[in-house]
């Protein structure tokens, strides 16, 4: 939680509509340009709010009537658990929009403009990435204004009670509301001086709205925060609070709902069998099939393709309504993974059945479906389609703009699904040699292998790519490629488990859908998504221990989710 000094209640006290954030709040939101967050960072005196060194300081739950939170007894850390570092993790435009929407009981998310998420490992939710700049700030800033103006009805206050009252308990539940924790005596003291000042200007309801608009562009909104409570050196424990926050935004996209915050308030979220109950209630939740979903999108490296094109001499049949349908498709097959099937990696990566519309059958070469641009249902030939690695979205996504490419797609199998790291190139690599267009793609390919400045990297990956030669730059199935006969016939090397020859894109699917190395790393992926960063030393090993009791079952991708809950990590952070 960040302390407001005495000098930004100052500035805190003389704000108005639309100067919050960049005259406060600015200074705590950079914080976050680093992932993690340490002791020796905000020294004393450098203007900075104070974070994570004084235990007093870190959410509880005080009473109603404000009075000064007390700290939690300390919760002993498990010899041996793996804790990552301390976090302020920004909200995602989403994860921001559905939150006002949440706090202000709105029909649907606001639609006012917000930068685009930034983007990094293929996800664009890890905290180093998701900082604040001058015109993020400036956006939260207008949206704050436009919704407090627009959608907070301020309670009435009826008489013998005085407004004064009635705007300290309004900042009291709407705070818990929009911080997702109590507020401390001192935020409260804070934003009642707030609302007095613009009080004598607009009255009550003008006193009420600025409270409002300020907490939805607050540090303590715009970020989730993972500091915890002291637990022993340099471990920390994440409130129950913070433990409802990280729940709710991993299966929903949105803040804590009653039920969590309930359990917060009772300080229950500090035994994983707690934490396990509330993920699986949660995964019940309607807003959770938009969450899993989301994960395997990015997973996929996929989700850009409703806005990707193609040379149109090359493919002039792909169209924007194409594009669109590929995402739709993808997102369907997704859906009747997870929630109409049995939810497992295996299935995921085998499964011959695909959904289309008009604009999608072409591709899949099937009939369209009757209602036109609804999608439908189709199985699909198994000896031509299985699963994540045949979606027509998949392969044109990691295919260039006018062919088919096996590099892109041997990267995206290597780096992607198997999680390997392939070597840099090597320093001053020459230009690429002139390919012969009148070849194959797979021709091409080997032509650039056998520069010997390139064949070191390419033997890993060309070769992978290779099986999936039977598709073309948009996914459609062929077995002529320029003129010839295509050879699908594809081959890995210095792998875990997966060496070998395979036949076509179907051979390799099926492979991958009973690698434990594959596994593996849906369950990495899924662990970086969770804790918005990358792995650090000795979480892997963590995350090999998650899946191998699941994997003999084909790996339930709910229980996968679940079973991160109830990691270490979940709970503890550390500030080293």
């Amino acid at each position: 939680m960040l302390i407001w000094k005495s000098t930004d209640v100052a500035i805190f006290q003389r704000a108005t509509p639309g100067t919050v954030l960049t005259a406060l709040g600015l200074v705590a939101l950079t914080l976050s340009c680093s992932t993690a967050v340490d002791s020796k960072r905000a020294p004393s005196g450098s203007g900075a709010p104070s974070v994570g060194t004084d235990p007093a300081a870190k959410p509880g739950t005080p009473p109603d009537n404000g009075a000064p939170i007390t700290t939690p007894p300390l919760v002993a850390v498990p010899i041996g658990a793996v804790a990552g570092p301390t976090l302020l993790r920004r909200l995602t435009r989403e994860e921001y929009r559905k939150s006002v929407q949440s706090v202000l009981g709105l029909a649907a998310p606001p639609t006012e403009p917000l930068e685009s998420n930034a983007w990094t490992n293929g996800f664009d939710n890890f905290a180093s990435a998701l900082t604040v700049s001058p015109t993020l700030a400036s956006q939260y800033a207008a949206a704050a204004a436009a919704r407090a103006a627009k959608d907070l009805t301020p309670p009435a206050c009826q008489a013998p009670m005085p407004e004064l009252e009635c705007a300290t308990a309004f900042i009291t539940s709407f705070g818990k509301n929009a911080f997702r924790r109590p507020l401390t005596q001192e935020e409260i003291t804070a934003y009642v001086a707030l609302y007095s000042d613009e009080q004598t200007r607009s009255g009550y309801e003008g006193g009420v709205r600025q409270v409002a608009e300020t907490m939805l562009q607050a540090p303590q909104f715009v970020y989730r925060f993972e500091l915890g409570n002291p637990a022993g050196g340099a471990m920390r424990t994440l409130t129950s609070y913070e433990v409802a926050s990280a729940l709710s935004y991993l299966f929903t996209a949105a803040p804590p709902d009653t039920s969590l915050l309930t359990a917060a308030d009772t300080n229950a979220l500090q035994d994983k069998t707690a934490i396990e109950a509330q993920a699986r209630r949660l995964l019940q939740l309607p807003a959770a099939q938009d969450a899993l979903r989301n994960f395997l999108v990015r997973f996929s490296g996929i989700a850009k393709v409703a806005g990707s094109a193609k040379d149109p001499t090359a493919y002039p049949e792909f169209t924007a309504d194409t594009a669109l349908a590929l995402e739709g498709s993808t997102a369907a097959f997704f859906d009747s993974v997870l929630w109409q099937g049995d939810g497992t990696f295996a299935t995921l990566m085998t499964a011959p059945h695909a959904f289309v519309d008009s604009a999608l059958a072409p591709i899949l070469g099937v009939a369209a479906p009757a209602q036109g641009s609804a999608f439908a249902r189709v199985e699909l030939n198994p000896a031509e389609r299985a699963g994540l690695l045949t979606q027509p979205a998949v392969l044109s996504e990691h295919s260039k703009s006018n062919e088919s490419f096996p590099i892109y797609r041997g990267e995206f199998v290597r780096v992607g699904l198997l999680c390997e790291t392939l070597p840099s190139p090597p320093a001053n690599v020459p230009a690429a040699p002139m390919v012969d267009a009148t070849k194959t793609a797979r021709e091409r390919a080997a032509q650039h292998m056998s520069d010997p400045a390139c064949s070191g990297c390419h033997q890993l990956i060309d070769p992978v790519g290779f099986a999936l030669e039977n598709y073309d730059g948009i996914g459609r199935y062929r077995t002529m490629d320029n003129g010839k006969l295509v050879d699908a016939s594809g081959s890995i090397s210095g792998s875990v488990d997966m060496d070998g020859q395979y036949k076509n894109g179907v051979e390799l699917a099926t492979k991958l859908a009973t690698s434990m190395s594959a596994k593996q790393c849906l369950a990495l992926q899924a662990y970086r998504w969770t804790f918005a960063r990358m792995d650090r030393d000795g979480e892997r090993a963590a995350v090999a221990g998650i899946t191998q009791p699941l994997a003999a079952a084909g790996l339930d991708i709910r229980e996968l989710m679940v079973a991160i809950t109830k990691s270490d990590n979940f709970m503890y952070r550390s500030f080293q």
